[in-house]
């Protein structure tokens, strides 16, 4: 869904950050790499679109304030995994 163009950018940042998010709930991007996954068919982001997208996306709190291009940060009540899950969900093991 962070791909998809469909989904307005702030939202589709919100997605990215879900999707890549680590056990703290942050996601790491490389240089350009926020951007080139914002764009359209193969063509990046803009830097003013990303950095304008990022800012609707910390003004609707679908990020954390503490977010940039580098490193989207979920608010903490939307992740709160810092231990990760002790087992596996019963429901994944049984198919």
């Amino acid at each position: 869904m962070a791909q998809d163009p469909r989904h307005q950018l702030a939202y589709r940042i919100h997605f990215a950050a879900l999707g890549w998010a680590d056990r703290h709930g942050h996601a790491s991007f490389g240089p350009g790499k926020l951007a080139a996954l914002l764009g359209k068919k193969d063509k990046p982001l803009s830097d003013q679109s990303t950095n304008n997208a990022l800012a609707r996306a910390r003004e609707l709190e679908l990020v954390s304030p503490r977010s940039g291009a580098a490193c989207l940060v979920l608010p903490s009540y939307v992740f709160q995994k810092r231990k990760g899950a002790p087992v596996p969900c019963r429901l994944h093991l049984d198919r």
